[in-house]
């Protein structure tokens, strides 16, 4: 590894990016590295705009990976070279907002039914109950499951923000029903099959919910944050404010919630057309 490398990851490190975006921010200054061959304090800006358009017209790249090439490569000038000038004024792409194909009601009780593995199941649950992230979820502890008080306790949430979500009496009962014929050992709720001492992997979970969604005859690209997405939008058609959407979800930005107004489908047919008021005067 490289002085430069090191420097790098351990300032990301420093300033508390998760292991994934670490991985994902240097992957994208090596291959910015490689493109021109050169250690990137000989690059300049004119190669910064020539490698973004390399990503975008020959490598057809997406627009979201674009935009995280650019952020890693500014944080790279900006932070460790301390030459922001080489990035300054270079736009970040716009990321169009994708609109998720939500399960139905219906659908997500199939999904649950169909599940054989009950540490999976109550996984699913807990997911659409919560908002959780796939990652919060399985990094809780019994200790966060707060019955008392009603909430779960989010410890370990996204830029290590904690905060509390509500604990449904439904998914408490489930919760209890997991724990009686599971009798999870080690410090985790949800620990991994091999070693009780880790969680269960990230991509366990997105496995198996893809084999429950097959098994469901679920004609929809399903994952574990799709369940979240049903989660949010769900609360959304009850009235729920944003606000209380943004702290749930635990968004930094309540324009990231925002983006819930366009999948709420239950607020656009109970608005009354403008044809609809005129007639009924």
């Amino acid at each position: 590894m490289t002085p430069l490398r090191k420097q790098y990851i351990d300032h990301l490190f420093l300033r508390n990016y998760s292991s994934v975006t670490i991985g994902a921010y240097v992957r994208c200054v090596v291959a910015f590295a490689w493109f021109f061959n050169k250690r990137p304090n000989l690059l300049f800006k004119n190669d910064v705009m020539a490698f973004l358009v390399n990503l975008r017209k020959v490598r057809k790249v997406g627009p979201a990976s674009q935009k995280m090439h650019l952020a890693a490569i500014r944080y790279l000038y900006t932070n460790i070279l301390k030459t922001p000038e080489v990035t300054a004024g270079i736009p970040y792409p716009k990321v169009p907002i994708p609109v998720p194909d939500l399960p139905t009601g219906k659908e997500l009780l199939r999904l649950f039914e169909v599940t054989k593995d009950p540490k999976h199941e109550a996984i699913f649950k807990t997911l659409f109950a919560t908002g959780l992230r796939v990652s919060e979820v399985i990094a809780l502890q019994p200790r966060d499951i707060d019955s008392a008080a009603g909430l779960v306790h989010v410890r370990r949430g996204k830029g290590y923000k904690p905060r509390s979500v509500m604990l449904s009496p439904w998914l408490l009962d489930d919760l209890r029903d997991y724990w009686r014929m599971v009798r999870p050992s080690g410090p985790w709720l949800f620990p991994g099959y091999s070693d009780p001492n880790e969680h269960i992997a990230k991509s366990t979970v997105e496995g198996a919910i893809k084999r429950a969604a097959a098994a469901a005859q679920i004609q929809r690209h399903i994952t574990p944050h799709t369940l979240r997405h049903a989660f949010a939008t769900g609360l959304l058609d009850n009235d729920v404010d944003l606000r209380t959407i943004q702290r749930l979800l635990g968004h930094s930005d309540i324009k990231t919630t925002q983006r819930y107004l366009h999948v709420s489908t239950a607020r656009i047919r109970s608005t009354k057309s403008p044809l609809d008021t005129l007639l009924e005067e």
